[in-house]
C-alpha cells in the first residue's frame, strides 16, 4: 500500500490545479494571487525534473512535468490579464533567478550528481515555503475573488497523503516529513483566509 500513497499524492496534486485554472480562465483574471506562490511552482517542478532526469527516474517526472506546466499557465495569465511592464520584468528576473543554479554545471568543479541532489533540497524549501507569500498577499489585499478553496484542498489533500506515505516507510527522512507538516499547516492557514473573507464580503 505505502509505494502507492507517493502516486495517489501526485495524482490529488496534479488535479489541484484545475479548478483554480478554471476560476482564473473564467474571471479572466488573476488578480489577488501570488505572483511568488506560481514562481516557486515553476522553479521547484524544473529542479525535480533535472534530478528525475538525471538520475534516470523518468517515471517519477511526469507529475512535476504536470504541475510546472499548469504553474506557468498561470504566469501566463498572469502576463495576460493583469501585468503592467513593471511585473513582466519582475516576473522574468525571478524566472531567471531559478534557473540560475543550472549555469554552474558549466564549472568543472560542480559535480552534476551533487548539484542536483541540492537543488532537490531547495525544491522542498520552495515547496515549504510556496504557499506563504499566498497568504501574506491575501490578508494584505483581502482579495478572493480568483482564488480557488478546491486547489489549497487538494493541496492539503496531497499533503496528507504524501505525510501518509513519508510515515510508512521504512527510513523516514525528516526532511520530507518537516516539508509535508508545512504544506499541511501553510494551506490550512491559506484555506482559513478564504473562508474568513468570503464570509466577510464588505472588507473583500
Amino acid at each position: 500500500m505505502a509505494i502507492y500513497l507517493p502516486i495517489l499524492s501526485s495524482l490529488i496534486l496534479m488535479f489541484s490545479f484545475l479548478p483554480l485554472v478554471k476560476k482564473i480562465r473564467k474571471n479572466r483574471s488573476v488578480s489577488g494571487l501570488s505572483l511568488l506562490m506560481m514562481s516557486f511552482g515553476v522553479a521547484q517542478s524544473s529542479y525535480f525534473i533535472a534530478y528525475n532526469v538525471f538520475f534516470d527516474r523518468l517515471f517519477m517526472m511526469l507529475p512535476f512535468v504536470v504541475t510546472g506546466m499548469l504553474s506557468s499557465l498561470i504566469l501566463y495569465y498572469f502576463v495576460r490579464y493583469n501585468a503592467c511592464s513593471q511585473q513582466r520584468r519582475q516576473l522574468a528576473m525571478m524566472l531567471g533567478f531559478s534557473v540560475l543554479p543550472f549555469l554552474l554545471l558549466l564549472s568543472p568543479l560542480v559535480a552534476a550528481a551533487e548539484l542536483f541532489t541540492w537543488l532537490t533540497f531547495v525544491g522542498l524549501i520552495m515547496s515549504s515555503l510556496r504557499v506563504m507569500p499566498q497568504t501574506y498577499k491575501t490578508i494584505k489585499s483581502k482579495d478572493v475573488a480568483n482564488l480557488s478553496a478546491g486547489y489549497f484542498s487538494l493541496q492539503f489533500l496531497a499533503g496528507v497523503v504524501g505525510l501518509s506515505a513519508e510515515l510508512n516507510m521504512a527510513q523516514v527522512s525528516v526532511a520530507h516529513l518537516m516539508t509535508f507538516v508545512m504544506i499541511l499547516l501553510t494551506n490550512a492557514a491559506q484555506m482559513g483566509c478564504i473562508s474568513y473573507y468570503r464570509r466577510r464580503p464588505s472588507v473583500a
